[in-house]
């Protein structure tokens, strides 16, 4: 993403974008405060932003992170619908690879599609979704101190002795 830590914020534009070219719907993190968009649209929430893929030093660090993804409607079949042709398209292998090669984005697993309904006031909302997981490299880079060049002469000398 850049030259420093991870930054989400460049990661859901990427996501933005992919929705509205996948299936022609506005995506909006979950909890926006603004006005509801028009339905049908999707939402994301980054649930577990961090997981540690394994033990390394910061420089370059590959981790993994979970998303979810929610189709909105005041249809349950437009839900499904939209949602399920987000779900199959992230699965394909040309969608992967565009964003492995130009985001460096690795789409490592899609599960848990299920009904996220939700009553509201007067109605329901009727929401279908799943998780998304994805795998990123971290471009935060640490300058540690190197050691360059060791003296051996000492040593060889003080064992001789």
């Amino acid at each position: 993403m850049t030259d420093g830590s991870f930054e989400y914020g460049a990661l859901a534009d990427v996501l933005i974008d992919e929705v509205k070219d996948l299936v022609g719907c506005d995506l909006v993190e979950r909890d926006f405060s603004g006005p509801q968009r028009a339905y049908p649209f999707f939402t994301y929430k980054i649930t577990t932003p961090y997981i540690q893929v394994m033990e390394q030093m910061n420089n370059g660090e590959l981790f993994e992170m979970v998303v979810s993804m929610t189709c909105c409607s005041d249809n349950s079949i437009k839900a499904q619908d939209l949602a399920m042709r987000l779900f199959k398209s992230l699965k394909s292998e040309e969608v992967r690879r565009k964003l492995r090669l130009n985001h460096g984005i690795v789409i490592s697993d899609i599960d848990s599609f299920d009904n996220r309904s939700v009553f509201q006031s007067v109605s329901y909302e009727r929401r279908t979704g799943f998780d998304l997981h994805l795998r990123v490299v971290d471009g935060f880079h640490e300058d540690v101190p190197t050691i360059d060049k060791i003296n051996l002469d000492n040593l060889n000398k003080e064992a001789a002795q």
